[in-house]
């Protein structure tokens, strides 16, 4: 029997190494530069709705809620990735506003977005040079990109130390970014295997308790917490996943509980979290360790950010230094619209969508505008093509139906450039059988909204076989009228930089007899000369574009069906 002074040492000892750090964590992701509030419907949030208690989040929010928690006992703020694009105010003051906001925000680490590689690697660097905190991305190789390698402030992992306890911050961004944003020579590695290289580095190192921060979709995140077997908790972001567990606080809809709970094959579980997008949401979680770096207890939901939380004084002070030029932009009209402009990245992403015809269609009426000293025809591009994925935001027509300018910029963010191009008939139904398989993916963004061209897809057919019917819209001819698409011809097609320089795995340019032009308009500046002069607008859906789906078939493709065999089997054992 041991004497009491002695059992008490050792009772203290195993009471602190069982209790080994207690602290909160808060994320965001897919922030997209909202720095003033949003609407409930997604949209701008118009003036007095907000003392009203109608709009969500906004940076000033953030800042007061992070603030709030840190100063409440220990805390560990991180931000999954996409800041970058969204709004105007990114449209007009890029990269530097974001980053000397998110300075002011003061996260522990960041991860890339996609987002954050839309202006160029140059643009990068500068944001990169910008921030005060680190930014954490471990599945990139930046061997060719020798300007983003020397940034100090990127780095595969980062260490925190609380309470004497070592916390690996590691980051990680969706493999085929190369594929989703502007051409770089950065080399994007996977996800899995590379984090599993870190990881064992940081074991080595002390570090028993591993966070992975990172920008790949709900999907991966919870792919990396069931393989990457010294991950204790996965933040992610990308596929703007709202979790909640119990009744959520507004209208929106959990995909999942949070925490999402993952299981590993040594029984351990691992945390899955993200926090929805567009700051409407402070993710916030608190968790317990022991010294051992197994997590004991956690506990949380995500936090709805409305008008209990007063905005931050600093933030709204530095934002007003520079609301003028969004003001004037939010007060200039340039069209009308009589009915709602559907730009959802749902409809887009999964068929044709009013707003992604009218877009395309003026994405046409640009190359007509150009080519009109040319009166040997009526146009020598009858076709526009859009990816989904330009499309950012709906219009709603409000009381008068006006449209301004901060609503095409919101629309539309990324400043493409449009380009003419000429390709075969072969190489345009290959680009329309992509469109269709990436339809079937998580990557809906690239599905095309076109103009000119009227198609027909049946996914009961193999990937590569599904266009069952293709027309397009001639023009070298008097009166435009549609013909069916001939393998031999070539067709002339307005599309975006994006597009052209090979987003989302397209070719759009013909190998054999190149030919490219630049319009020397951006894809914004189109779509407001367009309402400039059509004065009201009210596009339809005009069946441009016509499915038929296979039986079961969702918008998760193949899962769709698999839940639908499941959901089945339920009811016939519930009957039983």
């Amino acid at each position: 029997m041991l004497p009491p002074p002695l059992q008490c040492i050792i009772l203290l000892f195993l009471l602190k190494w069982i209790h080994g750090v207690k602290f909160t964590l808060l994320h965001t992701n897919d922030m997209h530069s909202w720095f003033d509030p949003i609407s409930a419907k997604g949209g701008k949030c118009l003036p007095g709705d907000d003392e009203q208690g109608l709009c969500f989040g906004g940076f000033g929010r953030v800042a007061t809620a992070v603030q709030k928690a840190r100063s409440s006992g220990p805390t560990i703020y991180l931000n999954a990735g996409d800041s970058f694009q969204g709004t105007p105010w990114f449209s007009v003051y890029r990269g530097k506003m974001v980053a000397e906001l998110l300075n002011m925000l003061a996260p522990d680490a960041m991860a890339l977005g996609v987002h954050e590689f839309d202006d160029g690697v140059d643009k990068l660097v500068e944001f990169l040079q910008t921030v005060n905190f680190p930014v954490v991305s471990g599945t990139l190789n930046l061997t060719n990109e020798p300007t983003l390698e020397a940034c100090e402030n990127l780095m595969d992992y980062k260490i925190l130390k609380l309470n004497k306890t070592r916390i690996g911050i590691v980051g990680y961004i969706r493999s085929d970014t190369k594929q989703r944003t502007q051409p770089n020579n950065v080399i994007y590695k996977r996800e899995v295997s590379s984090i599993n290289k870190i990881t064992k580095r940081l074991i080595q190192n002390e570090v028993n308790i591993i966070i992975a921060l990172g920008h790949s979709g709900y999907q991966t995140d919870m792919d990396i917490a069931l393989r990457c077997p010294d991950v204790d908790i996965v933040v992610g972001g990308q596929s703007h996943t709202f979790l909640y567990t119990g009744k959520a606080p507004h209208t929106d809809i959990a995909e999942g509980p949070y925490p999402t709970i993952v299981i590993k094959p040594d029984g351990r579980k691992v945390l899955v979290l993200q926090a929805y997008a567009y700051t409407k949401y402070l993710g916030k979680i608190h968790l317990e360790f022991d010294r051992g770096g197994n997590l004991l207890t956690f506990k949380g939901n995500p936090v709805l950010l409305d008008s209990t939380f007063k905005a931050s004084q600093d933030i709204q002070d530095y934002l007003q230094k520079y609301r003028q030029v969004i003001s004037d932009m939010e007060d200039h009209v340039v069209g009308t619209t009589t009915v709602f402009l559907n730009g959802d990245r749902k409809s887009c992403g999964l068929g044709e969508c009013n707003f992604g015809n009218f877009i395309a269609d003026s994405f046409v009426y640009a190359r007509v505008l150009e080519t009109m000293r040319d009166r040997s025809s009526w146009t020598d591009a009858s076709i526009g093509i859009v990816n989904a994925g330009a499309i950012r935001a709906s219009i709603e027509p409000g009381e008068t139906g006006a449209i301004t300018e901060a609503d095409v910029v919101m629309v539309l963010p990324f400043s493409q450039h449009l380009f003419y191009t000429k390709i075969s008939g072969t190489q345009l139904m290959r680009a329309l059988e992509h469109s269709a398989y990436l339809r079937s993916t998580d990557n809906t963004g690239g599905f095309l909204q076109v103009s000119g061209l009227r198609l027909k897809y049946n996914y009961s057919h193999p990937k590569g076989q599904r266009i069952t019917e293709i027309k397009a819209l001639c023009s070298s001819c008097q009166i435009p009228h549609y013909e069916n698409v001939i393998t031999e011809d070539y067709y002339g097609i307005v599309l975006t930089s994006f597009l052209v320089h090979g987003g989302d795995g397209y070719n759009f340019i013909d190998t054999h007899n190149p030919t490219v032009q630049n319009l020397s308009i951006l894809d914004r500046n189109a779509v407001i000369r367009y309402l400039q002069e059509h004065k009201v607008i009210y596009p339809e859906r005009e069946e441009r574009i016509m499915m038929q789906e296979r039986m079961y078939r969702s918008s998760s493709g193949r899962r769709g069906l698999v839940a639908a065999v499941l959901f089945a089997t339920f009811l016939y054992l519930a009957s039983k």
